[in-house]
């Protein structure tokens, strides 16, 4: 049986290299590892860790916007260290002008959702403390708003965006 450590890096398909490096470098703050400016291909890591985390593809400005309900990626989410972090990720998402389509507390998590500039379906999450998971009946089904978030869409609205 195969047994990975771990998932490595995934790599996506934008339709403008230069912009969408913009926003995962300025707005989430993953580091430029490298540009392949021949294959219109970045190489993005959180803090320098590894070569990559996330590469980005360039597929041309006349690529179509990824399909409601269909087969494929659903979002990609990036772990914060802790609930001070995401609140501070919260406010500059906000303070950057990028639409948030929900901020629910999971039980296992709190999480962010909002999407990239080309559509692409992203979360910032913390990981929820041991003694408030345990107050949830399904600690992986919490519905709830998140106290800092108020003005974010609610569970419903969140899903609605979600799988379109």
């Amino acid at each position: 049986m195969i047994q990975p450590d771990r998932i490595g890096h995934v790599v996506i398909k934008v339709r403008n290299l230069e912009r969408s490096t913009k926003f995962y470098s300025e707005i989430l703050g993953l580091q430029i590892m490298k540009v392949e400016a021949g294959f219109k291909m970045a190489f993005l890591a959180s803090r320098g860790r590894d070569h990559h985390e996330l590469a980005i593809l360039e597929v041309g400005p006349e690529a179509p916007s990824p399909r409601e309900r269909s087969i494929g990626l659903s979002h990609i989410a990036f772990r914060m260290s802790d609930e001070a972090s995401l609140r501070a990720a919260y406010a500059d998402l906000k303070k950057s002008g990028v639409r948030i389509i929900g901020a629910i507390n999971h039980g296992v998590t709190k999480s962010v959702y909002f999407r990239d500039p080309d559509g692409n379906d992203l979360e910032l999450y913390c990981d929820g403390l041991p003694e408030e998971i345990a107050k949830f009946p399904d600690p992986y089904a919490g519905m709830e708003g998140l106290d800092f978030a108020s003005d974010a869409p609610d569970f419903r609205e969140a899903v609605r965006e979600l799988v379109k």
